[in-house]
Parts: structure tokens; C-alpha cells; sequence
């Protein structure tokens, strides 16, 4: 059986929680064993030190008494062990039959095996070499570690079994409230889906009385819905791109068509071939470079070409623009005043970018009367940067200016002059593509295009420009 969201989220969350509080378990047990172990290691210390002040002041009959008097006081629980032995490897005093092998250099400490509990506790043992040649081994078992550690164990698993029936239920509440926005989307989007195209997400409860949106769903729900209100946007303009495109290719092909059924009836003389051709040929052309133009914007449209995106000197871009068409601009009588910074750091497209330049400079040159002026400025503008290109020509009415950037609008007063009427539109789509924004206002005269780019950006993030 398919465990749905709600069971999975919550059976993450409670296996989350049980690792968690297993580590945790295992890290108390751990550091409560280090410590009490120490805490054997320096009774074991202590003790030596005991027996060989002793033995300082009252030789070898005071240490076996003392020796003596601790074997006998040994707790039912607790094992110790102890070894005088003289120099010659005699046993004096002590219940260890032989000096044990494992014992290394004196006063580093070694482990055992317990007499009492073998094969569930060691002996922390030390020994060391009295003035006299002799030694002296004694040794502490763990029973006091193990102990902690098994209380610590069985406290554990009560704990353990309680914390994760807890986790179980409160996840799963948890989770289901969590859920229950996903839920609202769900429906939403299956309204809209059943042909309501106009309906939308609805914000919490916060998020309709709050202008700052704080809940996560919220934030999605107005992504969303802007996504949704841009995809009315797309279709809106498909519709007014196809009336467009009828209206602007039905010449070329209806003259096309006209041209190939009077030949059919009157073939063209060997003379008027050529002429015959090549005006049929450019009414092809138009239409192919016309399909060209709207499958470049479309392509900018999609966003991938951001994957494309490096880190490029807007300056140079603009300055390489104005060089490129200065020479039109000359043969039109146009001045073309440049004003840039020795650099300007962005993330763009290249060639993009230089595309929609020389389409804004293309267009001044065009629109502006000989003797005119274009001017081509590049500024700061905050994190990133400003490109104003001005013309002295008859301008956009106000009424017109949302307009042009329409796929293959052109204005009644532009009709005559060559062109597609998509320039502007592949300007705005590859704006848009570097998220920024295009500006038309008056320039009294002309017209003044203005584009704002962010700056450098690493890993997503706007850096200044400036």
C-alpha cells in the first residue's frame, strides 16, 4: 500500500527524531562512562599513593596490614585487586596469583580481567616501584561503569518507546495541518483546470491582512498566481501576435500567390525572369526572417538561456554598439554622443544583450531627422545600471507606448518604414530574461528608451554595480 504525504512526512519525522534521540542516548551513555571511568582511574591513582606513604612510614609491615585490612572490607559488588611483591618477584601481600604480562612502564595504566565478574568488567589497575625494589600493583573494577550504563540503557528505552509514540502522534497532527494549504492549492488549481481561468489561489488569513507575506504557502500562492496572471499575459498576447500576423504576412504571401498564378497563365519572358524572382524572393525572405524573429523571442521567452549567462563589461558592450552603427549614423547626418564609464560589471547574455543595443540605436538612427542628435548613455543606477538611448524624432504617443512592445505592432506612422515590428518586442523579452526592466519616456523631442539591468550577481545574488 502507497503511504500518503501526511503518513510519510510524519514517519520521517519520527524516524528523524528517534535517530536524534538515539544519538543522544548513545552520547550521555558515553561521556557518563568517560566520566566515571576517570573517576576509577583516579581512585586507582589515589590508592597507590595511599599504600606507598604507608609504606614510607611503616615499611613493609604497614603496607601488607593496610594491604590487608582493605581485602577484607571489599564490598559483595565491588573487586580490587592487589600485589606487593619484593624485588626478587616474591609474593608478599595481595589476591593476584602472578604479576600480570599486560603491566607496561610504571604508572601507565593497564585492564585486567575481574575476578568476581569475569567476562562483564575489567580492572583499571597501576602499579609502581617502591624505594626498595619492590612493586606494587592495585586495581579497581568497572562495576560502578557498568552499572551507570545499564541504568542509563533501561531509562532509555522507557524513554525511547514514550518519546516516539509522541512523535508519531504529534507529527502526524502537525503534519496534516501543514498540508492542508497544499490541499487548497490543489482544489484551486483543479478550478482552473475545469476552464475558470480568471479564478485564483487564495492567501491565509495573514497574508490577506498583511502586505509583508510571512507564511511559506502564502509566498507560493502569490507565485503562483502571478505565474497564472503571466500566463493570461502569454496567451492575451498569442492572440494579438496571430491577429498581427495575419494582418502583416497576408501581403506579402497574398502578392506572392498572385505573382505565382499570373505566371501560370502568362509565364515571364527570359528577360523579366530575373526581376520576377527576386521579387518573390523578398517576399519570402520577409516572411522567413518574420518566423526567425518571433522564434528568437520565443526562445528568450523560455528562460533558458539564462543557464548562458556570464560575467560580461556592460561599457565595452555599449561602446563596441556605438562604434558598429556609427557609420550609419554618419551616412544618415545623425550625431551619436556616447557617454559610458570605463567599466560597468554584469551578468548577461553577450550576445543578447548587444543584440537589444543595437536594435535601440538602429531605431533612433531611423526615427531621427538628418542633422539630429542619438545619444547613448551609460550610468549607475543603485545595484546595477541604467542604458538610456534618446532620438529627436516624432516619439511614442503616451496611449501607444504599452503597445509597441506587442509581437509585430507597429504604429500607423511606422507602416512605411522597413521593419517587422519586433524589435521592441525582443528588447522587452530579453529584459525581462536578465530581470530587469525598459522604461519609454518623452524626450522632448524624440523619444527616450531606458533599460535598468542588475549588476554582477554570484549564486543568484545582486551585487553592486557602482
Amino acid at each position: 500500500m502507497k503511504l500518503g504525504t501526511a503518513a510519510r512526512l510524519t514517519l520521517a519525522n519520527a524516524a528523524l527524531l528517534a535517530s536524534g534521540f538515539a544519538l543522544l542516548l548513545v552520547l550521555v551513555s558515553w561521556l557518563a562512562g568517560q566520566y566515571m571511568l576517570g573517576h576509577v582511574e583516579e581512585s586507582v591513582e589515589a590508592e597507590l599513593d595511599i599504600l606507598a606513604a604507608e609504606y614510607r612510614v611503616d615499611g613493609v609491615r604497614g603496607i601488607t596490614g593496610l594491604i590487608g585490612q582493605r581485602l577484607d572490607m571489599r564490598s559483595p559488588d565491588h573487586d580490587r585487586l592487589y600485589r606487593l611483591e619484593d624485588a626478587q618477584g616474591r609474593a608478599l601481600v595481595g589476591n593476584l596469583d602472578h604479576w600480570p604480562a599486560e603491566a607496561g612502564r610504571e604508572g601507565e595504566p593497564l585492564r585486567l580481567p575481574s575476578l568476581r565478574h569475569a567476562g562483564h568488567t575489567d580492572i583499571v589497575a597501576r602499579w609502581q616501584r617502591l624505594p626498595d625494589g619492590s612493586r606494587l600493583l592495585v586495581g579497581f573494577d568497572e562495576y560502578e561503569v557498568e552499572k551507570v550504563r545499564s541504568d542509563i540503557r533501561h531509562a532509555a528505552l522507557a524513554s525511547f518507546g514514550i518519546m516516539l509514540l509522541l512523535s508519531l502522534a504529534g507529527g502526524w497532527l502537525l503534519t496534516r495541518a501543514a498540508l492542508r494549504p497544499v490541499e487548497t492549492i490543489r482544489r484551486a488549481a483543479q478550478q482552473i483546470m475545469d476552464g475558470d481561468l480568471q479564478h485564483r489561489i487564495p492567501l491565509g488569513a495573514e497574508g490577506r491582512e498583511k502586505d509583508e507575506l510571512k507564511d511559506e504557502f502564502d509566498r507560493l500562492a502569490q507565485t503562483l498566481n502571478a505565474m497564472l496572471d503571466r500566463i493570461e499575459g502569454l496567451i492575451a498576447s498569442v492572440r494579438g501576435a496571430t491577429d498581427n500576423i495575419a494582418h502583416d504576412l497576408r501581403s506579402p504571401l497574398t502578392r506572392h500567390r498572385a505573382r505565382l498564378e499570373a505566371a501560370l497563365r502568362h509565364p515571364p519572358a527570359a528577360d523579366e525572369l530575373p526581376d520576377w524572382l527576386e521579387r518573390n524572393l523578398t517576399d519570402i525572405d520577409q516572411v522567413l526572417s518574420t518566423f526567425q524573429s518571433l522564434l528568437r523571442i520565443a526562445r528568450v521567452d523560455s528562460g533558458l538561456l539564462r543557464s548562458e549567462f556570464t560575467d560580461i563589461d556592460l561599457a565595452r558592450l555599449v561602446r563596441d554598439a556605438a562604434e558598429l552603427m556609427e557609420a550609419l549614423a554618419e551616412e544618415r547626418g545623425l550625431t551619436l554622443d556616447l557617454s559610458v564609464p570605463p567599466q560597468a560589471p554584469c551578468t548577461g547574455h553577450r550576445d543578447l544583450l548587444f543584440q537589444v543595443l543595437l536594435n535601440l540605436i538602429d531605431n533612433a538612427i531611423k526615427y531621427s531627422p538628418a542633422g539630429g542628435q542619438v545619444r547613448l548613455a551609460l550610468t549607475p543606477a543603485g545595484e546595477g545600471w541604467r542604458i538610456e538611448v534618446s532620438d529627436q524624432g516624432p516619439g511614442i504617443p503616451a496611449a501607444e507606448r504599452e503597445r509597441v512592445f506587442e509581437r509585430l505592432y507597429r504604429l500607423d506612422s511606422a507602416r512605411s518604414t522597413p521593419g517587422l515590428g519586433l524589435g521592441l518586442s525582443l528588447v522587452q523579452s530579453v529584459v525581462t530574461l536578465h530581470r530587469g526592466r525598459i522604461l519609454l519616456s518623452d524626450a522632448r523631442p524624440g523619444l527616450s528608451v531606458t533599460l535598468l539591468l542588475p549588476g554582477r550577481t554570484v549564486a543568484g545574488e545582486r551585487l553592486g554595480g557602482g
